[in-house]
């Protein structure tokens, strides 16, 4: 691995003290997740990045993946796609859906996820919430 400038990593980029140590305290809840897991997978091969894979022999390489813009082709994705999600979605009436995602980086415990069900469902509208 080449050498790296703590100047170049992702934290220092930003100007405000309080963001840098969420990032910081983001990486580090990351790296212990990461000590608890079986499997990393990682979208990548040994030929693009032998110097990294070479260090980390737990980290297993299932790319290149890359995604695709039709419908049968689910490359670069680890489910097919669910198509009666479309069909609902299709029968709603237009601007009627609430879509809910938070992103991969969210973690929610189980009374924060309890909780934002239930809004969903107190407000009596269709929703489409991404897990």
């Amino acid at each position: 691995m080449p050498i790296m400038s703590t100047s170049d990593f992702v934290r220092t980029r930003f100007q405000n003290v309080t963001m840098r140590k969420l990032i910081f305290d983001l990486m580090v809840q990351n790296n212990k997740a990461v000590k608890s897991a079986d499997w990393l997978i990682c979208n990548s091969t040994y030929d693009l990045e032998p110097g990294a894979f070479t260090s980390t022999p737990e980290i297993v390489l299932i790319g290149p993946l890359l995604a695709s813009t039709e419908l049968e082709n689910s490359a670069g994705h680890f489910w097919t796609e669910d198509s009666d999600c479309l069909k609902w979605l299709d029968q709603q009436p237009p601007y009627s859906v609430i879509y809910v995602a938070f992103g991969s980086f969210t973690v929610f415990n189980k009374p924060q996820f309890q909780k934002l069900a239930l809004a969903l469902e107190l407000i009596n509208r269709p929703f489409l919430w991404v897990i």
